[in-house]
């Protein structure tokens, strides 16, 4: 493989933006293309090297090397990963918590980083102000900048190419990223030594899978919303669960909620409408390889809960000792709790999608002629019926919005009638 050109060909790509950010000549951009970040290689700058496919995690992911590299061991709990603990917990100010996608734990935690000396920045992404519809990794230095950061965004975020400011710039850095991203800079720091030495803290997002730039663009075409009127999109904040903010250009707003009631948008996006094929392929919901990972606190305790609460998995001594420092500031609330409620946090339909179904999918992927990722998992030499449905429903709802004119019918959908959908899928993960 002389290049990355060949896994963005294999559809293998994550988007994850690792092989622009340690390209040693800059011959690697991202660019936006079919509703992704894609990686463009200027030839004649290209020096095949291999550094960028070394790094990728697109073609491959040894996870019980990064396991034993990492942890000293291979995890007990499959689901969960290698871990030290489990928390809920939420930052103590009350505007970055309500502000935030969950509880503000990662925001409150890059604060309190930075203002101690632990780190001198943090690699954190924030959406563009001259294009609205995509994102900006960057390098923030001030509490002001870390917060600018805050709330997910559930479009394609290529975090990873900001790593080469970290390399030319002086100090040690926090990273913040989806599984994908953390995959891409294990992989990068063992084959970039300046990378490890300048990297402090690995902090992940959990993720069931991320949704293409058409997902954004087909909300909006539902809501009769322009692109020439937006000035700035927020995916989430305004609590729990949160809401979509559409700022417009005459000074007014649009809230869309994320769920909750039955004109909401995730029901959508949780049916794998728009989600690139590659994502489907990824078996890490909880970000195994982090020293800490973060999620929503989904748990039927906290139904009713309004303001944001964070499920936290330290996995490293150093991720456990800066959260307890942290607590110890009166800056975060910490709730120890069993590793058992913090997986029923993340739903028993995505476990199943990204565990348990994983040998199926690949498998089915992998005789429909398309590539696969070697994982250097267990292959299955059999598909279970249940499974199979499963994922020929997730299948299904992939290809249907590649479709330009089965993406034209779903327009005519109500949004009630996609939450109704999305039960069926939650039915099929009860067997």
């Amino acid at each position: 493989m002389k290049n990355i050109a060949n896994v963005v060909a294999d559809g293998l790509c994550t988007n994850c933006g690792t092989c622009t950010g340690i390209c040693p000549t800059e011959a690697i951009k991202m660019q936006v293309s079919n509703g992704l970040n894609l990686p463009k290689i200027e030839e004649e700058k290209c020096t095949c090297c291999r550094l960028c496919v070394k790094s990728c995690p697109g073609h491959s992911v040894n996870f019980n090397e990064f396991n034993l590299r990492n942890f000293g061991k291979q995890p007990e709990d499959k689901l969960l990963g290698n871990y030290l603990k489990c928390y809920v917990g939420h930052s103590n100010d009350d505007e970055i918590r309500y502000n935030s996608s969950s509880g503000g734990v990662v925001t409150q935690l890059l604060i309190f980083a930075l203002e101690k000396g632990i780190i001198d920045g943090a690699l954190v992404v924030r959406m563009k102000k001259s294009k609205h519809f995509e994102t900006e990794p960057f390098i923030a230095r001030t509490r002001k900048e870390i917060i600018s950061a805050s709330k997910s965004k559930y479009c394609p975020v290529a975090t990873n190419q900001a790593l080469r400011h970290i390399l030319k710039e002086k100090g040690r850095f926090a990273v913040v990223g989806l599984p994908c991203h953390i995959h891409g800079i294990r992989k990068a720091e063992m084959n970039v030594r300046a990378l490890k030495e300048k990297i402090a803290l690995h902090i992940g997002l959990v993720c069931s899978h991320t949704v293409s730039f058409f997902g954004t663009e087909f909300l909006l075409q539902k809501l009769g919303i322009s692109q020439e009127q937006i000035v700035g999109i927020d995916y989430r904040g305004s609590g729990r669960p949160g809401s979509m903010l559409i700022k417009l250009k005459n000074n007014s707003s649009l809230s869309f909620p994320l769920l909750g009631k039955w004109k909401a948008y995730w029901p959508i996006f949780s049916s794998f409408f728009f989600t690139p094929a590659r994502c489907t392929m990824c078996p890490d919901q909880a970000n195994e390889l982090a020293d800490v990972s973060v999620g929503d606190a989904w748990l039927p305790e906290l139904r009713k809960e309004r303001k944001g609460e964070s499920i936290i998995i330290t996995r490293m001594n150093d991720g456990e000792e800066i959260l307890k420092q942290a607590c110890s500031a009166g800056v975060l609330f910490l709730k120890s709790i069993e590793c058992e409620r913090a997986k029923r946090s993340f739903g028993a339909d995505t476990l199943k999608f990204k565990k348990n179904d994983l040998p199926t999918r690949l498998a089915m992927i992998n005789s429909a002629g398309m590539k696969i990722p070697d994982f250097n998992l267990k292959q299955s030499s059999s598909i279970p019926l249940t499974s199979f449905v499963r994922n020929l429903f997730v299948f299904f709802n992939v290809k249907a919005s590649q479709n330009g004119i089965l993406e034209k019918l779903l327009l005519f959908v109500p949004f009630q009638i996609f939450r109704l959908y999305y039960g069926v899928y939650e039915f099929l993960c009860l067997f």
